[in-house]
């Protein structure tokens, strides 16, 4: 493995993540005012993406590729652009895990707690890309956004071992706890 290389590429990866966030966010004020003009669709509160497409083509307004007029299924795109934003994210997470895992099968125990300090700080920099790009969504769609711990569901194992067992998660640790009881049940 080629640690710079790997690195080099989370860095790619933020930075492309990154300009795509800032485009995105240039375009709240632009439908918070498209939102004020245009009459609301089917009683949902909002737009049609017919009528942003419109509005935003009316306006003068260039699409990503700089092109003058936009159509429904770029508004959709814009409006989903969380989507990339966390893909990018995972991205990002799944190669930094690439890196310590490789980096654990060498590793003496004090390089383990460095490791374990590296993992956290890029379980931690997942999750706050995941809640930056949920937090865009809404902005674009002009709802609140409510700040949440990632879903349990969401949680991640941890790769690095401390001593022969490796850590779980809370969920890990009560599912194992119900396996031994029904087993001593026998």
């Amino acid at each position: 493995m080629q640690e710079e290389r790997e690195r080099g590429r989370i860095i790619g990866l933020r930075q492309r993540r990154l300009a795509t966030a800032e485009w995105a966010a240039s375009f709240v004020p632009l439908l918070a005012e498209a939102r004020r003009e245009l009459p609301i669709y089917a009683d949902t509160g909002e737009p049609s993406q017919d009528a942003y497409a419109r509005w935003l083509t009316e306006n003068g307004i260039l699409t990503r590729r700089q092109k003058k007029i936009w159509r429904s299924e770029s508004v959709r795109r814009l409006f989903d652009i969380h989507i990339g934003l966390i893909d990018e994210a995972e991205r990002e997470f799944e190669i930094a895990m690439a890196i310590v895992r490789f980096k654990m099968g060498y590793a003496d125990p004090a390089a383990r707690k460095a490791l374990a300090t590296e993992e956290e700080t890029a379980t931690n920099e997942r999750a706050s890309a995941i809640r930056d790009a949920l937090r865009l969504a809404a902005d674009l769609r002009g709802q609140t956004y409510e700040d949440r711990p990632v879903p349990e569901r969401l949680q991640l194992k941890s790769v690095v071992r401390t001593g022969r067992r490796q850590r779980r998660t809370a969920r890990q640790t009560a599912d194992a706890e119900i396996a031994e009881e029904q087993l001593s049940l026998f």
